[in-house]
């Protein structure tokens, strides 16, 4: 009988120590509407899976100022995390040959918050954000999806202390709400021209690409550890993105989106630079 030890010494061996393992059908109810899910299902029909593997990937490396989120300073996750992530699911293939594993980063059916927080890696906080006891909220998440049956018994999902520090300063009053409508991580993701209120708030945060304030201020951040997943490299891309970085984008977390809404986004605080200059 496979236990979770074995399952854990193979994802060590990837360079995955930061995982933890929840039921599927805990999660069943919440899965997300996208279109992995279709991938998920045929992957293994007739049955549902029976165990989620939620792994963790740090990601921060400095805290110096910058109009990029500390995310997008790293290699594209989706393709640095996710490599590891695919290398170890064929690992875990090649050793229980009689089970499916099936990796899953971002575009995921698995709600990966709350699979990490049933997983007992972290606490969910006010931003929905999960925070890990050691890296902070500082943290990209995967999954490994299997119909391995390891009889877990889930976490409880623990939230954060709700201390109000990032429902205070978050711009757009978006931590602790229902909407991320006015979230500036989502503004500048925004493609097209942006209303008045949208110019102001990104305006007002600095950032052309995400936004960190949130984390910035959690007291469950301060102590976090600056320890990087070996999937990033060795040293982080410049902490803010210029012009010059517009041609080339290739291997960039923001890289999806396109020149054009990254260069709105620069000249919109160029414009804001041109005019305290002026003034």
């Amino acid at each position: 009988m496979v236990d979770k030890s074995s399952v854990s010494e193979i994802l060590n061996k990837h360079s995955l120590p930061l995982h933890g393992y929840c039921r599927f059908d805990a999660l069943a109810d919440n899965l997300l509407p996208c279109r992995a899910l279709s991938r998920l299902e045929s992957a293994f029909l007739p049955e549902q899976p029976k165990t989620v593997i939620a792994v963790l990937f740090p990601y921060r490396f400095d805290d110096m100022p910058g109009n990029l989120s500390r995310y997008a300073r790293v290699p594209d996750y989706h393709t640095a995390a996710g490599g590891f992530l695919k290398k170890a699911a064929a690992g875990l293939s090649a050793a229980f040959p009689e089970y499916r594993f099936v990796p899953f980063i971002d575009s995921s059916p698995i709600p990966e918050v709350r699979a990490a927080a049933l997983s007992g890696l972290g606490v969910v906080g006010d931003n929905g954000l999960l925070i890990n006891p050691l890296y902070g909220s500082w943290v990209f998440i995967g999954n490994i999806v299997t119909d391995l049956d390891l009889k877990i018994t889930d976490s409880e999902i623990k939230e954060c202390s709700h201390c109000g520090a990032c429902r205070k300063i978050c711009p757009g009053g978006c931590a602790g709400g229902k909407t991320r409508k006015n979230c500036v991580s989502r503004i500048t993701q925004i493609k097209g021209e942006l209303t008045a209120s949208q110019q102001a708030l990104l305006l007002k945060s600095g950032m052309a690409w995400g936004c960190d304030i949130c984390q910035d201020v959690c007291p469950l951040n301060q102590n976090a550890l600056i320890a990087p997943h070996p999937c990033f490299g060795d040293k982080p891309f410049n902490p803010s993105l210029s012009f010059e970085d517009l041609n080339s984008l290739e291997g960039r977390a923001y890289g999806w989106r396109g020149a054009k809404t990254l260069e709105r986004n620069l000249n919109l605080l160029q414009s804001l630079h041109d005019s305290t200059s002026d003034a």
